[in-house]
């Protein structure tokens, strides 16, 4: 029997060595989901409706979407790890979620917990119905469950971001180039999966067509109905801003109010010049396409 579990553990070993060797493009912090995808590629591709094709090019995203989140599961707050551990191992999850919930009735705000390598929120995982793919939230910190959260996530918005009429083509934003505040997009080339990848981080309001307005420095989503604000109020408009500088008309400066949606003159492959926190759509899709085109190894996923 000693000899057999010998036996067995040897191969385990081999085993690990060749996907390590097979996936040597991919960091080893993200390997066990990596590993899991290809080694139940078809039952994966029949729950997400997918291709192979599809579902290479959709997990080379996910793990692009991992190293702009947390570089990898390298870089974690103190306080995420400290809840990650309050979640899985002290089954503190139901209190949490009350503490957060009462402290958004009260304050009127809403505020939530961004965890694990792909930074998933309860939100999310409720949204994608992920308790009964997956598994429970408060379970879902290591990378094999980061990872297909972050995929069966972004597979939906894909496949919603097609339906809606959104291509395959190189995104832009003629606005910004026309100035020559960018040259170009330095996404994925598929703007449909650009937008997708977006939503991860600022949510599917963005995964739309977007149109002309009277205004001609901005756009609009389509489906924002015949009226559009740019900016909520004027507080949140800056005069200043990098575009508004390379402006000659005093007018187009001017804080733009409401505007009128040209919803029949959709800008083809467009992508907003969104804003978050401490970064922007664009920076934020590049830096992800930037990391896609080096997981050239993930092009053998699935085979056998």
């Amino acid at each position: 029997m000693r000899h057999l579990s010998n036996f067995s553990n040897f191969s385990s070993l081999l085993e690990s060595s060749q996907e390590d060797k097979k996936f040597s493009c991919i960091p080893s912090k993200v390997l066990p989901f990596v590993v899991h995808v290809n080694e139940n590629s078809d039952k994966i591709q029949k729950d997400l409706g997918l291709d192979l094709t599809t579902l290479i090019l959709l997990t080379k995203a996910v793990v692009g979407i991992m190293g702009r989140e947390t570089q990898f599961g390298n870089y974690t707050e103190v306080s995420d790890k400290a809840s990650e551990i309050a979640r899985d191992e002290l089954n503190l999850g139901p209190l949490i979620d009350w503490g957060i919930d009462t402290f958004n009735k009260v304050t009127g705000k809403s505020v939530t917990q961004s965890l694990g390598m792909g930074q998933l929120t309860p939100g999310y995982w409720s949204k994608y119905n992920l308790d009964k793919k997956i598994g429970p939230y408060n379970k879902s910190f290591d990378a094999k469950n980061q990872g297909l959260g972050v995929l069966y996530g972004l597979a939906e918005r894909y496949k919603s971001a097609l339906q809606k009429g959104l291509k395959k083509q190189p995104s832009s934003n003629p606005v910004l180039q026309k100035y020559g505040l960018i040259s170009g997009i330095k996404g994925t080339g598929n703007n449909a999966l650009d937008l997708s990848i977006l939503g991860h981080n600022m949510g599917d309001k963005v995964i739309t067509l977007w149109c002309k307005t009277s205004h001609p420095l901005y756009a609009a989503p389509k489906n924002s109905g015949s009226k559009y604000k740019p900016f909520t109020n004027e507080k949140s408009f800056n005069s200043k801003s990098k575009l508004l500088t390379r402006i000659a008309d005093p007018n187009l400066k001017k804080f733009p109010g409401e505007l009128d949606v040209k919803s029949e003159e959709i800008i083809p492959n467009f992508f907003p010049n969104l804003k978050g926190p401490s970064h922007t759509a664009i920076g934020y899709v590049e830096d992800v396409s930037k990391y896609m085109k080096q997981f050239s190894c993930l092009d053998s996923l699935g085979s056998k």
